[in-house]
């Protein structure tokens, strides 16, 4: 079942528009992500994120917001209001004017509903107002992947904590996947994100694990790793193993501490045929430990 997540900026969404993408329960939210799983990823089109155009969102107090309020008018991202030119113009002479010729700037209606008030006021404008650069999609695919809730993945070895290893002896390793855990690229997490004339689908998997031993080496796979089953005895890990060389005697709890660290790649693209990729933070996935003997042979 898809997970929804749903940031409302004001207490009234504005009405959608012919510029709207369809993003089905969420078309009356200025922000919306979903995310679900999704197909095999396409190749990537284009390149990192933070290009492209951009739909009706801008920037003001570190929030994303409508750069235009249908019946409200157009942002100026100086101070968070909305500004309509006043129609009709008043007269001149009209206290709206400040002092100004009508030749000089227009009289604008204010509204400010991003101060906590809807209040209306009649000012003068030297200019129109500015709203500021838009959202663009590799802005929007950063703050889509940053409502996943990626878990620590759980390691698991052969033999495992319960069961010594042999210096010089094969150790399987694998990752115990959950879906918020691990993806693989053939079925990677998908995240969609959209704003009105704008919407961008993030597909998220990972992207290789690397395993911390212990002793101070560092294991890359770029799978989650194959489960060991006991017909398998004797023979090495197909994709992800290690052998120790010296034993674990001697270090805190007489074992080696394992760590696993997945990371996790990003590719997105947008409704107006932008395209990206970026990597995410790697996320440290829960320890697990290993004693580790040396095999004593006895000379009759």
């Amino acid at each position: 079942m898809a997970l929804l997540f749903v940031l409302s900026l004001f207490g009234a969404a504005p009405r959608a528009g012919a510029d709207t993408p369809p993003v089905g329960s969420c078309d009356n939210s200025w922000v919306c992500v979903t995310v679900g799983t999704g197909a095999s990823p396409g190749s990537s089109t284009g390149g990192g994120g933070g290009s492209g155009g951009g739909g009706n969102a801008c920037r003001y107090g570190g929030q994303i917001v409508p750069c235009y309020l249908p019946g409200v008018g157009v942002l100026d991202s100086s101070d968070g209001c909305y500004y309509s030119v006043a129609q009709p113009q008043p007269p001149a002479g009209d206290p709206a004017w400040q002092g100004h010729p009508v030749t000089d700037g227009a009289v604008y209606i204010r509204t400010c509903p991003l101060q906590g008030g809807n209040g209306v006021a009649a000012v003068w404008r030297a200019a129109p107002p500015d709203p500021g650069p838009k959202v663009t999609p590799g802005e929007l695919a950063h703050l889509a992947v940053a409502k996943l809730k990626l878990q620590p993945s759980q390691p698991a070895t052969a033999p495992d904590a319960a069961h010594s290893a042999v210096v010089g002896a094969d150790v399987w390793l694998w990752l115990r996947q959950t879906p918020d855990s691990y993806a693989d690229r053939d079925h990677p997490l998908t995240v969609t994100a959209a704003v009105p004339g704008l919407s961008v689908t993030a597909q998220v998997w990972t992207s290789g694990v690397d395993w911390q031993m212990g002793d101070g080496a560092v294991v890359h796979c770029a799978g989650a790793g194959t489960p060991y089953s006991a017909d398998q005895a004797a023979r090495p890990s197909p994709d992800c193993g290690y052998r120790y060389t010296r034993p674990s005697a001697g270090v805190p709890g007489q074992q080696y501490q394992i760590d696993a660290t997945v990371a996790w790649h990003v590719h997105w693209t947008s409704s107006d045929g932008a395209a990206g990729d970026f990597d995410m933070d790697p996320v440290l996935g829960q320890a697990t430990g290993l004693t580790v003997e040396e095999l004593q042979v006895l000379n009759h």
